[in-house]
């Protein structure tokens, strides 16, 4: 149907004034216009059974007063059946004429959520294009968009659903939205955190004490992973040093990312990336190699640090509390050096199966020799133990 047939909403007239108005005959047109403009076409199994909400422009903060200026006052948002946040969209808000759309999440995108543009119905891939769903707002903005709350469209109008998204049919991008500044900001800051302990011995059991004469002034760091931005941390010095001394701040290392890169061939493939300001923002320092910013590793061994395992860190051990989940750090294998033939920053990096440098624990045969024989691997004296047959004369 089109806005301009409205004979189809003409029995609405009988419940006005027997001589309707002509302002009550516009406002009724209006209205049927608004709803006709919500209809999307009906010819496709998901837009026959799948829930619809309509998302509604207005004037004000409130949503009280309806924006009937331009195209897309009202939208349509159709949810596809079977499908993981994928909706049919009419004209409006993100859709300059009719969209299929998916929700997904990505990092530094302002709310956290994406609009990933697909093909079909079928809602299947990466999408021919993503963009930023809302990039203005904060996560908790945006969520509450999705539950019917009023908030700003980020040009001047306001946003509302009549009835908001069902659950489980949005994405949950708290983690990749940024925090809304308020009194709770500072403990919504961090996503995660990860302890890394350091120990005096080979198998992590007994936990490194710092004293006034330790050779290392720190035991332990505390890795807090920044919500709403990929692969970001705070590394705060976490050694208990009882009354002995304050805490050393200078061990802290706050605003920086991994990223992957191997600048001399033979590094892990991870690189530490700075930041002047909080949640890796600003200018960047540069990164700098694995080696020099933490140990020398290569990337089998930094892998299993990462993993929760107890590795070598110089004279000392060290092992995170519990393995980094591995959305929290970059897969950066490619960049690696992994040739054998190649002296790798912490040690070769030889195939699995290879037993060079380990210790054989087999049998060890021998040649079968008599064990008098002078050479004999049994007697190394060198002193006869049995007749020896004299030699020909010449």
């Amino acid at each position: 149907p089109r806005c301009a047939d409205v004979r189809h909403r003409r029995p609405w007239l009988q419940y006005l004034a027997p001589v309707p108005s002509p302002r009550a005959v516009a406002a009724v047109l209006l209205c049927s216009c608004f709803l006709c403009e919500a209809q999307i076409p009906t010819t496709t199994g998901g837009q026959l059974f799948g829930s619809k909400s309509v998302l509604q422009r207005f004037k004000d903060q409130k949503c009280k007063t309806i924006d009937n200026s331009g195209q897309g006052i009202t939208q349509a948002w159709v949810l596809i059946p079977g499908t993981d946040a994928c909706y049919d969209l009419t004209q409006g808000y993100q859709c300059t004429y009719r969209c299929i759309i998916k929700l997904a999440c990505q990092y530094d995108t302002g709310s956290g959520v994406i609009i990933r543009e697909m093909d079909d119905q079928d809602c299947t891939g990466l999408g021919r294009k993503v963009r930023p769903f809302a990039p203005h707002m904060y996560w908790l903005q945006a969520k509450g968009l999705f539950e019917g709350e009023c908030v700003s469209d980020g040009a001047g109008k306001y946003l509302q659903f009549f009835s908001k998204l069902g659950a489980g049919t949005y994405p949950d991008c708290s983690n990749m939205g940024d925090v809304q500044p308020g009194a709770d900001a500072g403990a919504l800051m961090y996503e995660t955190s990860y302890n890394l302990q350091f120990y005096g011995d080979t198998s992590c059991d007994a936990p490194y004490q710092v004293s006034t004469y330790s050779d290392r002034p720190t035991s332990a760091f505390d890795f807090k992973l920044y919500r709403g931005a990929m692969y970001c941390y705070d590394m705060n010095d976490m050694t208990p040093r009882g009354n002995s001394s304050a805490r050393d701040i200078n061990h802290n290392m706050t605003n920086w990312r991994f990223v992957c890169g191997n600048t001399d061939m033979v590094g892990n493939g991870i690189m530490i990336e700075g930041y002047t300001t909080p949640k890796c923002t600003g200018r960047t320092s540069g990164a700098q190699q694995w080696k020099d910013v933490f140990y020398p590793m290569n990337f089998p061994d930094t892998m299993e640090l990462l993993q929760g395992k107890c590795v070598r860190w110089g004279l000392y051990s060290a092992k995170f509390n519990r393995r980094l989940d591995p959305a929290h750090y970059p897969d950066c294998k490619s960049w690696s050096c992994k040739d054998p033939k190649m002296p790798c920053t912490g040690g070769r990096v030889t195939d699995p199966s290879s037993t060079v440098g380990t210790m054989y624990m087999g049998e060890i045969r021998t040649s079968g020799g008599d064990p008098a024989w002078p050479l004999s691997s049994t007697n190394r004296t060198g002193v006869s133990l049995a007749p020896r047959r004299s030699a020909p004369s010449a």
